[in-house]
C-alpha cells in the first residue's frame, strides 16, 4: 500500500496519490480491515492538504509549510517502505494519524500567513530572502525541483532515496572451500564459525 503511493519520478503527484488512497480506505473499511482504513484515510487527507499548498504560488508564503508537510508524510512512507523491504509487516496507524494532524495544522498556518501577507502590501513583499529566489513558481514545483536534485545526487552515490539497496548476497568460492552447509548458514546470519575470521576485501566490481 505505502510503496505503491511513493512515486520516485514525481513525489508530489498529490491528485494521483489521493485517487489511490481514497478507494483503498473504502475497500479496507468494507472488508473490516480497520487499521488499513484508518491509514488510507489519513493518507487521503494528507494528500488533500499538501496538494492544496503545492498548488499555491510562492508569493502566498506557503513554501516552508508545504515543505515541512511533505517531509512529515514522506518520512512515514519511507520508514514503512524500509520496514517492508526488510521483511517486516509495519502498520503505522498512529504515525500516519499524527502526520495527518501535523499537516492539517501546517495548512492552517499557511492559510493564516497568506492572509497576513496579502494584507501587508504587494504580493510577495513579506517573503524571506530564500523564498524570493523562487518568485513566480508554485510551491510544489519548488519542492519537486529540490527533490529531483537530491535524488540525482543519491543516484550518483549509488543510493536510492526511496528504497534502500537490497543487501548484496554473500558469495563463496567453490574451488576447494572446506566449509559445511550449516557453517554457510551461520555465516549468512552473521555468525563466524570456529576457525574462520571476517576479512574486508576490495570489491573489484565497483
Amino acid at each position: 500500500m505505502f510503496v505503491s503511493l511513493v512515486d520516485p519520478a514525481g513525489l508530489l503527484a498529490m491528485d494521483r496519490c489521493g485517487r489511490t488512497a481514497t478507494p483503498m480506505a473504502d475497500a479496507a473499511s468494507r472488508s473490516g480491515y480497520s487499521a488499513g482504513a484508518r491509514m488510507a484515510s489519513a493518507l487521503a487527507g494528507i494528500f488533500v492538504d499538501i496538494g492544496d499548498m503545492a498548488g499555491r504560488p510562492v508569493e502566498d508564503g506557503a513554501l516552508g509549510h508545504m515543505g515541512n508537510a511533505f517531509w512529515h508524510m514522506n518520512g512515514v512512507l519511507y520508514d514503512t517502505a524500509v520496514a517492508y523491504r526488510g521483511g517486516g509487516d509495519a502498520e503505522p496507524v498512529g504515525e500516519l494519524e499524527e502526520a495527518r494532524a501535523a499537516v492539517a495544522q501546517l495548512r492552517l498556518e499557511a492559510d493564516a500567513r497568506r492572509e497576513r501577507m496579502r494584507a501587508a502590501g504587494p504580493l510577495g513583499a513579506g517573503l524571506s530572502g530564500l523564498d524570493r529566489c523562487y518568485l513566480g513558481m508554485l510551491c510544489g514545483d519548488v519542492v519537486r525541483k529540490v527533490q529531483e536534485g537530491v535524488r540525482e545526487r543519491e543516484r550518483e552515490w549509488r543510493n536510492d532515496p526511496i528504497f534502500p539497496p537490497e543487501p548484496r548476497p554473500i558469495e563463496f568460492p567453490d574451488d576447494g572451500l572446506d566449509i559445511s552447509a550449516s557453517q554457510i548458514v551461520e555465516l549468512m546470519g552473521g555468525n563466524i564459525p570456529d576457525g574462520y575470521e571476517l576479512a574486508k576485501v576490495e570489491d573489484a566490481g565497483k
